[in-house]
């Protein structure tokens, strides 16, 4: 017998045993999490009860393995027993029974060590396949506790809807309360060699972002999991380099079928129930690549989120990450009437090397890509880059002006602002002047010594004229 109650201890599938027996009929009072939400989605619960075996307090502390009978002397020892052989047959292998002298069955744990969550999981079995034998009785409440009026003491199977499933001995009045501990998810991100974080990054039109979504699997969890992934309309999966679990478990991939979750889902997964099983406890974390496209500009919303299902869309969690882009422009006008001028051009670099632009067809401004780092100003003398990231310098080197014009001998580093999609509406980018004329040697440099030097000579002939003419005189 000592082994035999373990069976009080099984309150199991993320249900702690409250308190108390009481001598009048039995009940079960469930209380709802601390953290229970009304208004959540999962605050609806409906929970199914099924009567396993009669429980009783006896003197007895054991039953005798050959007779079947009690014997030995205790108090407070609680037996289980069914009351037909047709029940005793059904049992799972978990339990063993024994015909005891009274016609009753007694009940045991064929192995002390078997967890809550194996437990429930062989009784949801044992009930759903002996519906005659266990019939069960329903209750539904979204309060934030719920009282199960059960017949007669004994050992009950609950069965809830949000997936919180128990075991639990009633003698008397028991209550149990609900413990947060669903499946939980959580979205993380990096660019380069950053560490994943929730933060906000800041990603370049053409690069990749890196995700990483952890799932934890409660203790006892016994129902399949879905992971569903949506990336918002600037981001692209990246199919080539695919998803990485770690642990390498197999899971039902609905990537390219049809939807079973979300029709408008980037990705799907489902972990089963052998999966989530067999990772009670851990976490198994998901890897993957998308790209930022050039829709990235033109992406409103720019989060990205992971939801996650747990038993058949009872209980849903989600999270998200989101990313942003700079930009960043000039405006080349005359020095002296503040013209804007058409057609000056320039290279664009990070660094000491070379940053290749396009123009998409149609736009008013350059992003990251194609094969040439030149830039070239607009009807409105402006230069307009977009998709940049603001971790990086980018410089404009001007290579070439209108005819007149001098050349700048200075580089322009880009200022960058955010990309919320209203670049246009900036009335003022960096203005850059060019002047007309011929450029002087600037002062101090090369061109004062080659006055120096010619004045010098001057001089010097002045002197040999004058002393000549002395000479002459003489």
């Amino acid at each position: 017998m000592k082994k035999l109650f373990a069976l009080m201890i099984a309150v199991a599938m993320l249900l702690v045993m409250g308190s108390a027996f009481a001598e009048s009929t039995s009940s079960i009072t469930i209380t709802r999490d601390d953290s229970w939400d009304s208004s959540a989605e999962s605050a609806k619960a409906t929970y199914t009860y099924y009567k396993i075996f009669d429980a009783a307090i006896t003197t007895a502390k054991e039953v005798d393995p050959d007779t079947g009978e009690l014997t030995g002397e205790g108090e407070g020892t609680v037996v289980y027993t069914v009351d037909s052989e047709a029940k005793a047959n059904a049992l799972p292998s978990i339990f063993t029974s024994k015909l005891g002298a009274d016609g009753k069955y007694y009940i045991t744990l064929t192995d002390s060590s078997t967890s809550a969550a194996d437990i429930v999981a062989a009784l949801k079995t044992m009930v759903a396949d002996n519906p005659t034998l266990f019939p069960g009785t329903s209750q539904t409440s979204d309060q934030a506790s719920v009282v199960l009026e059960v017949p007669s003491d004994g050992y009950y199977l609950i069965e809830a809807s949000n997936g919180k499933d128990a075991a639990v001995q009633t003698i008397g009045n028991v209550t149990i309360k609900e413990k947060n501990d669903y499946p939980t998810v959580s979205k993380e991100q990096k660019k380069g060699s950053n560490e994943y974080s929730e933060d906000s990054v800041v990603a370049e039109v053409g690069t990749y972002i890196d995700y990483k979504i952890t799932v934890h699997i409660p203790t006892d969890a016994t129902k399949p999991i879905a992971i569903i992934d949506k990336l918002s309309s600037g981001l692209e999966y990246d199919a080539t380099s695919g998803l990485t679990l770690v642990p390498n478990v197999d899971y039902t991939d609905l990537i390219d079928t049809d939807a079973e979750y979300d029709a408008d889902a980037t990705w799907q997964i489902k972990l089963s129930e052998t999966v989530v099983a067999a990772n009670r406890g851990e976490d198994i974390v998901i890897t993957y690549r998308a790209k930022v496209t050039a829709d990235a500009l033109e992406d409103s919303d720019r989060e990205n989120e992971v939801t996650l299902k747990y038993d058949n869309e009872n209980y849903i969690l989600k999270d998200k990450t989101e990313y942003t882009t700079y930009y960043g422009g000039i405006e080349k006008i005359d020095g002296s009437s503040q013209e804007t001028l058409e057609g000056v051009k320039f290279t664009v670099t990070v660094g000491e090397e070379s940053f290749n632009v396009t123009k998409p067809e149609g736009k008013d401004y350059y992003i990251p890509g194609g094969d040439s780092n030149e830039v070239v100003t607009d009807a409105n003398g402006k230069i307009i880059i977009r998709g940049l990231d603001k971790d990086k310098t980018y410089t404009l080197t001007e290579t070439e002006t209108q005819e007149g014009y001098n050349l700048l001998d200075t580089p322009k580093d880009l200022t960058l602002e955010e990309d919320t999609g209203e670049y246009a509406a900036k009335e003022n980018y960096d203005q850059i002047e060019n002047n007309k004329g011929t450029q002087l040697p600037s002062t101090g440099g090369m061109g004062t010594t080659i006055f120096y030097v010619i004045g010098g000579l001057l001089i010097i002939g002045a002197a040999v004229v004058l002393v000549a003419r002395r000479k002459a005189q003489d």
